[in-house]
């Protein structure tokens, strides 16, 4: 074969790896878009996941939102929670940031006056500082002096440290009427207990004498409005600890 036409074959079949390696680089550059897509969906505004196409669309180690009850779980008022699971060793990026306050609940001396619920004070804390409350209830009014460590007698959250599920908070409507209406924001305890499913939610039985108000063990708010203040601080504080004191 003539020098010249090795040339041009030569020529012709560099030409074409050069457009096969650019239309790789492309598709991996918009592959690597998309990707970045997603994980700003799910990861930068995780507050209103649920069913829907959003909810499918989830990056690699995120399963979608299961609002379905715990298995196994006792089948009364309060007991179905809805739950976000990871893969073992995700870590998620906005926990790599520094939060900025925390959350403290404390027993006050005040009683909802028709039921004698005890109230609660959920405060947001930054340096040792009280920037604002909320009243809650925890347990049941009957229930205030039993084990707070056994699972199941609807005694108030056992005094320890508590992760905020930020990934986990859900919106309203549940199956669960006792969730009441606003938002579910997980907690999980950082201690030995036997308590599980915990969360704050919207108490709907807030001062009637209905035989529900109070909670199974969860934190009950006032409001619908309430769940949504708290959804607020944990959002702007990047909120990751509950502490109960007392």
């Amino acid at each position: 074969m003539k020098p010249f036409m090795i040339g041009i074959i030569s020529a012709v079949v560099g030409s074409g790896s050069a457009i096969a390696v650019h239309s790789v680089n492309t598709l991996i550059a918009h592959h690597g878009e998309q990707e970045q897509h997603l994980r700003s969906l799910m990861y930068e505004q995780p507050l209103e996941q649920g069913p829907g196409d959003m909810a499918r669309a989830v990056p690699d180690g995120v399963l979608p939102l299961d609002a379905t009850p715990t298995p196994g779980a006792t089948p009364e008022p309060g007991s179905a929670r809805p739950s976000i699971q990871l893969k073992p060793g995700i870590k998620l990026p906005w926990q790599n940031s520094r939060p900025s306050a925390k959350l403290i609940l404390t027993r006050s001396k005040e009683i909802v006056k028709n039921t004698k619920d005890p109230i609660w004070n959920l405060q947001l804390v930054s340096d040792g500082k009280v920037l604002d409350t909320l009243p809650a209830l925890s347990g049941r009014s009957f229930k205030q002096l039993a084990d707070r460590n056994i699972a199941g007698n609807k005694s108030p959250l056992p005094v320890g440290n508590y992760s905020i599920d930020r990934y986990g908070i859900a919106r309203a409507p549940f199956s669960d009427p006792e969730l009441g209406k606003g938002y579910w924001v997980p907690i999980t305890p950082l201690f030995n207990t036997q308590r599980s499913a915990l969360g704050f939610h919207q108490d709907p039985s807030w001062g009637r004498t209905n035989g529900e108000s109070g909670t199974s063990g969860c934190i009950g708010l006032e409001s619908p409005d309430a769940t949504a203040k708290l959804v607020d601080w944990i959002k702007h504080y990047n909120i990751q600890l509950l502490t109960v004191e007392s």
